[in-house]
């Protein structure tokens, strides 16, 4: 593309260029245009940002070029989003340029709405009324207008940032919406004058990871211009559309904790900001938070002297105390301790009286699996899941004595799961009903790559159980057979593999070598897990009774 767009006569341009900039995936990419293309009426400019963007992507957007009007603006691979808006921010000379990431889908009369307000305010910056869900069907507010406030201590200011009427239903607020000033917008979607596009503060290359949307808008203020919120115009946020496996090299860069770090000292330093939890406190939650409903591993626990290497029998931990300690000296946060031996109590409290067909007590295995994913690294989310994993397959009623019905007995571990519909509740939900995903995968051709992160941590937690069992000899004494088949063993170690974790899907490939001692010790006529009563030992599993989750 040629960027001398200067030369051209200023009053021949459309009013506003529309830039759309990765966020964090490239996927919904072209969904996003489709739905700019339907939903703005001409003319505008429309420009992608080429920082790397896949060559499938690329050439489906070559493409339509033509028809679309689009313009591919490449620049180097990697870039951060400001960086890239800064390297063009030059030869943005259109009245207004509207900065869109590539997961927002535009509603009708959007753009229209954005000129209108600002043109009528005199705005320097214009945000829509975010919305935000897995697709346009939500109704789940993300922002209606950012709010900000400070106050002044000695040595700088105390800056707070809040996001107006967030996951509210729209129904319950939209009578309340009016176009307003506000303290910022989100590069999600925004709408920013000429004037401040090309004041070179704006976008700042120190500023990368977060807050440089909070940093334009107090530019603007600088410059005269204040930013506003016009709830005419609607977009949707596809935040909560699944993720596949491939897209997270981007993600883990894209929220790097060094790069949010650098980028939060340099806001600090430029708007003498104190940094502390009362300023920064809710952007680092959120990085953290972003990045481990995503990434089931945690970044900062990785390193290839423990990733790349098989686990040893001997660091299996099978108590409860040995789980807490091994997390500890793995480097998990003292909150995540407190959360793991909260998920221990539960699932003592769950399997009492269980045992495993090898005779050792079902807890050890709960916890052997747990402690696969903390040798690894992997967020707490997984660990709880792993440590909680057969809680609806293995549980029992609360008062043994006093048999609950299955539908009773459901609804109270969903409960010890903190709720039908929780992230922990729904990831055991999953793990019981993991055959049904697997059988589709046995008979799929898609790439690991390609799979959606539900699946990959399904097959991350199979794989965890199966080295628990190998690894505690369970296997070698009791001769299980119901163990996965080759092509889900190897599914299972790709997926390791792709993760980022080779040294896991190692371990499981060595430990299926593991010879049998040629000694049986099966505690229970039948093959699983047992409890033992007065008349004898009864099967510990049942059929699952799972609580309506709708």
């Amino acid at each position: 593309m040629n960027l001398a767009l200067t030369t051209i006569p200023l009053e021949t341009l459309p009013r506003v260029t529309v830039v759309v900039s990765f966020r964090e995936r490239w996927r919904l990419t072209l969904a996003v245009l489709e739905a700019i293309v339907q939903h703005t009426p001409k003319p505008y400019r429309l420009w992608v940002l080429d920082c790397g963007m896949p060559a499938d992507l690329r050439a489906a957007l070559n493409q339509r070029c033509d028809n679309w009007g689009l313009v591919l603006v490449s620049l180097e691979p990697g870039l951060w989003p400001n960086q890239a808006r800064a390297r063009i921010a030059p030869q943005l000379v259109t009245p207004y340029t509207v900065f869109i990431d590539n997961d927002v889908i535009v509603q009708p009369g959007w753009l229209q709405a954005l000129l209108a307000c600002a043109e009528e305010t005199g705005a320097g910056i214009v945000g829509p009324l975010y919305l935000w869900g897995a697709d346009v069907r939500s109704d789940l507010i993300h922002m209606a207008g950012g709010e900000l406030t400070t106050s002044t201590e000695n040595n700088g200011l105390i800056m707070a940032e809040r996001h107006r009427h967030i996951n509210a239903k729209l129904g319950d607020v939209a009578a309340s919406l009016r176009r307003e000033p506000c303290g910022f917008a989100e590069f999600h979607c925004l709408l920013m004058r000429r004037e401040v596009v090309q004041n070179p503060d704006t976008f700042d290359h120190g500023i990368v990871c977060v807050h440089e949307h909070i940093h334009a808008s107090l530019v603007a203020n600088q410059l005269g211009y204040a930013t506003w919120m016009e709830p005419a115009a609607r977009v949707f946020y596809l935040a909560m559309a699944p993720w596949h496996l491939g897209e997270l090299p981007n993600l883990r860069r894209r929220w790097a904790g060094p790069a949010a770090e650098r980028s939060l000292r340099r806001f600090a330093a430029r708007w003498n900001v104190i940094d502390d939890a009362r300023s920064f406190g809710g952007v680092r939650g959120f990085i953290r938070n972003h990045i481990e409903t995503k990434d089931p591993l945690r970044a900062a626990l990785q390193h290839p002297s423990r990733s790349e290497a098989p686990m040893a029998c001997t660091e299996l931990a099978q108590t409860p105390a040995a789980l807490v300690t091994q997390a500890a000296r793995r480097g998990y946060l003292r909150q995540d301790l407190k959360a793991i031996a909260s998920a221990c109590q539960i699932a003592l409290r769950l399997s009492d009286g269980g045992y495993r067909p090898c005779g050792r007590p079902f807890i050890n295995h709960l916890i052997g699996t747990a402690s696969v994913m903390v040798h690894y690294g992997f967020g707490l989310r997984l660990v709880l899941t792993a440590l909680l994993h057969a809680a609806y397959s293995h549980g029992q009623p609360s008062d043994p004595a006093q048999p609950a019905e299955p539908s009773a007995l459901a609804l109270q571990t969903a409960a010890a799961l903190g709720g039908v519909g929780s992230a922990l509740e729904r990831g055991v939900r999953a793990y019981t009903l993991r055959q049904q995903r697997f059988h589709a995968l046995r008979s799929a051709s898609t790439k690991v790559a390609a799979m959606h992160m539900d699946d990959i941590e399904l097959l991350l937690l199979e794989t965890a159980n199966d080295i628990d069992m190998h690894l505690s000899l369970e296997v070698a004494v009791t001769g299980r057979t119901d163990l996965p088949e080759p092509h889900l063993l190897d599914l299972m170690a790709s997926t390791c593999q792709a993760v980022g974790v080779p040294g896991m899907g190692q371990t499981l490939r060595d430990v299926r070598q593991t010879e049998s001692l040629g000694l049986r010790l099966n505690f229970h006529p039948a093959p699983g897990s047992f409890r033992l009563q007065a008349q004898g030992t009864v099967a510990m599993a049942h059929a699952v009774k799972l609580p309506d989750a709708s």
